[in-house]
């Protein structure tokens, strides 16, 4: 009698611990979309004959995004991983050139969690993305333009899971920065007389996905 009290003790126990939407040595997938919403500081440094100066110019920027994820628990409250984000952002057409230039980035990250509500099929995550974001402007126009570079990308979020088993969706609202500090041209006139020094933007992001856990 002791021995199956003891064995239905252990199942029940193995039972609570897999129950748990996150824990020590799960391995979570994602893949999600959503957009972003930014205020922007471009800075550029223009050099004419014997003179030069610095301008400042502050604008509004969106984009929508995919990306894939995956984090893996280091403890039961704490996960690391890695993200990719794949942003098209939004443009017009250019009245005077009657092109529609294309504005694409892309974020490499690792993922920082931290998980304060962990229940049955409900997990709460707090975090932040730390990494390298590309960014590359075309202006499509008959010379093929374009402004290459990259610079950093960080991020806060809070992030709840809901759970279906070991397959549910997911909510996403941060606060996303990026600082471009090497942009460059393929054109060498412009960039003989003009530098770009800086891109900059800071802004708010929603993002709703798919997840899956592995590994018990």
């Amino acid at each position: 009698m002791k021995k199956q009290i003891t064995i239905l003790f252990l199942m029940a126990s193995s039972f609570f611990v897999n129950a748990q939407s996150f824990y020590k040595g799960a391995l979570v997938t994602e893949l999600n979309t959503g957009f972003e919403v930014y205020n922007t500081v471009l800075k550029i440094h223009i050099k004419n004959t014997g003179t030069s100066r610095d301008t400042t110019q502050n604008d509004k920027a969106g984009n929508t995004n995919f990306g894939f994820a995956g984090e893996y628990g280091l403890h039961k409250r704490f996960g690391i991983g890695f993200r990719f984000k794949a942003n098209n952002y939004f443009t017009s057409k250019d009245s005077a050139t009657n092109t529609k230039p294309s504005v694409k980035t892309n974020d490499f990250v690792v993922v920082l969690n931290y998980h304060p509500i962990i229940k049955n099929k409900f997990d709460l995550v707090l975090g932040a993305d730390i990494g390298y974001s590309s960014f590359e402007y075309k202006v499509n126009d008959k010379d093929n333009f374009i402004i290459s570079g990259g610079g950093s990308y960080f991020s806060l979020y809070a992030n709840p899971r809901i759970y279906f088993g070991r397959f549910g969706i997911n909510f996403k609202l941060y606060a996303p920065f990026v600082n471009y500090t090497s942009l460059t041209t393929n054109n060498a006139d412009f960039n003989k007389y003009i530098t770009i020094t800086n891109w900059k933007g800071s802004g708010f992001g929603l993002g709703f996905g798919i997840q899956y856990r592995f590994l018990d």
